[in-house]
């Protein structure tokens, strides 16, 4: 079996999840048993599931292990379904309704959405303190009760199974000098109950459980900042994969010395405990080697590939595009750099009134404000446009006529490869790793220099102001992505699994 360890799985996606979903499907075409391990707790888990295409049997989640909920019928639990004392006075609010009983506050309930779904009920003691939450999952079952102390801290937490009991506790302490320590607890598990300090603990259980399956199996850490050490204490003997996804240094001019990526540090420090390195380049293979060795095998596979499906559609006609729309399709982050984006396509709307940029992806923190900000003092609001997460990104590469990416470090960019295989001609920096190995530079699109934002938007305007040139861009990028097939891929997965088998 191999197993994809990652912490969370979420409707918002980044390009690891995607990566994860593009090889657990490839994987699945060719028989080979795996599946996605995820350990924070989810209340909607199944619904993501769902919403991505993924079947409850191929993800693995901690609290669905041990609470016996990962198949679960669904029957919503509405608010028909709740008991309230029958001298209650119900009070709705929109999407919540306060339940009063003798004039003080008893319970609050709080609904999902507009079928009447309870989300969870607040309780109240006569002082008006909260004392208590419970928590349903969204396939109708009661997930988790928390108790509060009289400070209105969480005291202790319950995870129910759809059975009624409670299978996992995380109870909150405060130490000899006040800070406060969380120890988990498997009850009635394989007979007795296992106590854990702290979440890391508890996942290394959980991954040793996964483990005695009688299996040769292959964990391929995708998360390493959160599952690095629980892989690495791991009591039962197994295969252990290093997943690079990023550029694993914080200064792509020096690689041999440069300090390292913070979520790749502490996995990269512990080189000698894993049982291969993965990196979706060449170059990046080669870099990693010669700093860390050779004594861990390493192998290049791309982090996703191109369906038939995909590479079997009718091309878009380069004419039925929205002419002079420019898109970006990645997570709003500093390290993308949509400000460059922005501050090139200035250039752009002089020369083209009806241009239009794009911006596709979800944010981190409050980047979002900040490029608004810029937007409206660079008055372009009426023609810069943040769209937010889409699960329809093939719409999207369809419409535009060109893509930009001016990041200043990739792994590989799921991203670039997508674009080129809709036919869109993309711009991207010259950067580690990826876009050198995925566009063909003023063939299929166009590499620039990071930080030189007077040559992003020179080559914006040069294929925009050149439609001809642009469609032949369009034509090439289609014939491109040939060379990431599903079949070509998998071949370099073949290479990696018979490496693990030996």
């Amino acid at each position: 079996m191999y197993y994809f360890l990652n912490d969370n799985m979420q409707f918002s996606k980044s390009g690891i999840e995607h990566a994860e979903i593009n090889r657990l499907n490839l994987f699945k075409q060719h028989g080979v048993a795996a599946k996605i391990v995820t350990r924070m707790f989810a209340m909607n888990l199944h619904d993501v599931l769902d919403d991505a295409h993924i079947d409850d049997a191929d993800l693995i989640n901690m609290f669905d292990y041990f609470c016996g909920s990962q198949h679960v019928e669904r029957r919503p639990f509405k608010l028909s379904d709740f008991d309230v004392p029958a001298d209650a006075i119900k009070t709705r609010k929109e999407n919540h309704i306060q339940v009063m009983q003798r004039g003080k506050l008893l319970m609050i309930i709080y609904l999902r959405n507009d079928q009447d779904e309870i989300s969870n009920v607040q309780y109240f003691d006569i002082n008006g303190k909260t004392i208590k939450m419970v928590w349903w999952d969204t396939r109708g079952f009661k997930c988790l009760e928390q108790l509060f102390d009289w400070d209105g801290k969480i005291a202790q937490e319950a995870y129910f199974g759809p059975d009624g009991l409670i299978h996992v506790e995380k109870l909150h302490y405060l130490n000899h000098v006040g800070k406060e320590r969380l120890t988990w607890r498997v009850v009635n598990y394989r007979g007795t109950s296992w106590t854990f300090s702290g979440m890391n603990n508890l996942t290394r259980f959980f991954y040793d459980e996964l483990n005695r399956n009688d299996e040769k199996n292959v964990y391929i850490c995708d998360r390493t900042v959160e599952c690095a050490w629980a892989l690495f204490n791991m009591e039962t003997p197994t295969k252990k994969v290093l997943h690079l996804h990023n550029n694993h240094v914080g200064d792509a001019s020096d690689m041999l010395h440069s300090t390292l990526n913070n979520n790749y540090a502490h996995a990269l420090n512990n080189w000698n405990l894993w049982d291969g390195v993965i990196s979706a380049t060449p170059s990046q293979t080669k870099d990693v080697q010669a700093r860390f060795g050779t004594d861990v095998p390493a192998f290049t596979i791309p982090v996703g590939y191109v369906s038939d499906a995909t590479l079997n559609a009718e091309p878009v006609p380069f004419a039925s595009r929205q002419k002079h729309l420019v898109v970006q399709v990645a997570r709003l982050a500093p390290e993308k750099q949509p400000d460059q984006t922005i501050e090139a396509f200035r250039q752009v709307h002089h020369e083209f009134n009806d241009a239009q940029l794009e911006f596709w992806g979800y944010a981190n923190g409050d980047i979002q404000k900040k490029l608004e900000a810029q937007v409206k003092k660079l008055h372009l609001e009426d023609v810069v446009h943040f769209k937010g997460y889409t699960n329809d990104v093939n719409a999207v590469y369809n419409r535009a006529q060109i893509g930009t990416l001016p990041s200043r470090a990739e792994g590989f960019s799921l991203m670039l490869l997508e674009a080129q295989a809709h036919g869109l001609p993309m711009i991207a920096n010259d950067v580690k790793y990826g876009p050198s190995d995925i566009i063909q530079d003023n063939v299929s699109g166009m590499l620039t220099t990071d930080g030189n934002v007077q040559q992003l938007a020179d080559d914006m305007l040069t294929l925009l102001k050149d439609q001809d040139k642009c469609a032949e861009f369009s034509t090439n990028a289609y014939k491109n992505a040939h060379r990431y097939s599903a079949d070509a891929v998998y071949d370099q997965w073949a290479t990696f699994m018979h490496a693990m088998e030996a």
